[in-house]
């Protein structure tokens, strides 16, 4: 935002100058929205539909233009749905960003749009990165000769200080200064968030509590989650416990300044530097002061686990979350989990995780990524003597994928029956590909479509015991796919009976790109996924079939490989 870049603009002590000499507690725009911004902070915004089948309001006013800018914003799209509902090369957050674009550019809507209508999209477009378009759109609405609230500017800062840009930063107070908007106290926050030395971050906070600026309860909270990192690296390098920083910060701040980010920070400072049941202790001990763990803490301890390859211990951690927390795994948490069984080489764990996340629409990138690796991998057969890591990369994915063993079979040996290692021509291997793309994405097309009656800790401690057995026995050592897979361990589906497929699928996502490429394919989406016809060139009702043609010219043979379980 600014042009030329000085000494002077990376000067920490210039901003605290400015906040001290303009700050007041109740400064000008403070965040108080008007009452049917707050009325309408409780809209129900839709999922998994693509943004331009949000319905416009008929009568466009400053509360239907607010409601409509939360409902876009709010919109959210899994992954996997997403590929099936956008054509190749755009995106859902592109899609909010354009409607955004031409919603503030409209000369026809200017009289409605609210300061809280832009501060709910210029908080959207800076959580997604989309840092330009926020620009344009602060300038759009100064433009429009709206009052800009203090809020409006933290938002910007809040962007800055993430980024830690601190001349960025020091632009846009001065900017806001001299338009006469006084600073807040979340604004004295920022420039903590901005600061990258600690000693520094402590001064600021200092001077805050000097100003009487850490009364309110949410801005304790909020400064000591600041200052947690800090404040548990210096106790617990120097030889205190962590029960004596809990004291202290009760003795100061009382004893409700626990909040999510805080719990989190202590948690892994001890997690790290003591150990995992300590930080369990910990955790116990916030829980009874009324502390509850969310997603990001379940995240945390697991990748604790991960570092230290404990696959027990994050097990227990799965059911200690779901039967006293009541916390179920996200996408980040099968994402962990899924890497920590693939670096340990276990068959059975990783076939779980992928079938609890393909059936909950929780796959990876990165999960996704490794599977279709190994899938990719031509050679069926090994030679003698190979290593264990060889024998799992080339095998992992082949024994990984599927649901229901005759079905994963049939997969298999149509799949291996294209690679014929006399002969490889580009046009084998480009068949090939197309056979693995086709295994992945008919498991990927299986979200919603099944349940799992076992919870997943307790499938995947049958697992690893499973795991443990292969790795007294020769399960591992042996290169034989169909070996492998008469050994794995059973995971009982159930059909989903409140899912209605329209249609069926082997290739997954629905794309004009590839329908030229892929003739054969053709979607399905339920009555909640549905939001286009279908444009598949095949719509009968019968399983797709790949004609594949044998190297040597024999006559060509049909496999069926249907996305559907057994």
């Amino acid at each position: 935002m600014l042009k030329d870049r000085g000494s002077w603009s990376y000067d920490w002590r210039i901003p605290l100058e400015d906040l001290e000499r303009s700050h007041s507690p109740y400064g000008n725009g403070a965040t108080v929205p008007s009452p049917n911004a707050v009325a309408l902070e409780r809209i129900h915004a839709p999922h998994n539909i693509r943004v331009d089948q949000i319905q416009k309001p008929r009568n466009w006013t400053v509360s239907s233009f607010y409601a409509y800018v939360v409902r876009i914003t709010c919109c959210k799209v899994n992954r996997l749905i997403a590929r099936q509902i956008y054509p190749k090369g755009e995106s859902h957050t592109i899609a909010v960003a354009d409607t955004l674009a031409l919603l503030f550019t409209d000369s026809t809507l200017k009289y409605v749009v609210s300061v809280e209508a832009g501060n709910v999209a210029l908080r959207f477009l800076f959580d997604h990165g989309k840092f330009a378009r926020a620009q344009d759109l602060f300038g759009q609405l100064q433009e429009l000769q709206k009052d800009t609230h203090s809020s409006t500017y933290n938002i910007t800062l809040g962007a800055a200080a993430k980024q830690k840009d601190l001349h960025t930063f020091t632009y846009i107070l001065k900017m806001m200064i001299l338009h006469g908007v006084r600073p807040t106290v979340q604004t004295w926050l920022h420039l903590v968030r901005a600061v990258r030395e600690d000693d520094v971050r402590m001064m600021i906070i200092n001077k805050m509590n000097e100003k009487d600026l850490l009364v309110d309860p949410a801005t304790t909270k909020e400064a000591v989650a600041l200052l947690m990192p800090q404040l548990v690296i210096k106790h617990l390098d120097s030889g205190r416990n962590v029960q004596e920083l809990l004291d202290a910060l009760d003795k100061r701040h009382g004893p409700k300044w626990c909040s999510t980010p805080a719990a989190e920070s202590l948690i892994d400072g001890v997690g790290v530097r003591h150990s995992t049941e300590e930080a369990l202790l910990i955790l116990e001990r916030l829980y009874d002061r009324g502390y509850r763990p969310t997603q990001g803490m379940l995240l945390l301890l697991l990748r604790q686990c991960s570092w230290s390859k404990s696959h027990e211990s994050a097990v227990e951690l799965l059911w200690l979350f779901r039967t006293k927390y009541y916390i179920k795994p996200s996408r980040q948490v099968y994402d962990v989990l899924f890497k920590q069984a693939w670096k340990g080489r276990l068959y059975n764990s990783c076939r779980v995780l992928w079938i609890h996340a393909c059936i909950h629409g929780h796959t990876s990138f990165d999960m996704q990524r490794m599977i279709k690796r190994s899938l990719c991998i031509a050679r069926s057969t090994l030679p003698a003597g190979q290593s264990r890591s060889v024998i799992w990369e080339e095998t992992a994915g082949k024994v990984i994928t599927g649901h229901g063993r005759q079905n994963s079979t049939i997969r298999f040996q149509s799949l291996m029956s294209l690679w014929k290692p006399i002969q490889i021509g580009r046009q084998v291997r480009d068949r090939f590909l197309r056979a693995a793309r086709s295994i992945l994405d008919g498991d990927l097309a299986a979200v919603g479509q099944y349940r799992i009656q076992e919870p997943l800790d307790e499938l995947l401690r049958k697992a690893l015991q499973a795991d443990r057995q292969w790795a007294l026995g020769r399960a591992l050592r042996d290169i034989s796919i169909e070996c492998k897979y008469n050994q794995l361990i059973d995971v009982d589906l159930m059909p989903n009976s409140r899912f209605k497929p329209e249609g069926h699928s082997i290739i997954g996502p629905s794309r004009q790109d590839d329908t030229a490429a892929n003739s054969t394919g053709c979607c399905w989406m339920s009555d909640k996924m549905r939001s286009r016809p279908c444009i598949c060139p095949n719509v009968k009702k019968e399983p797709c079939t790949i004609q594949n043609i044998d190297v040597k010219g024999q006559e060509a043979m049909t496999e069926t490989i249907s996305s559907s379980f057994v």
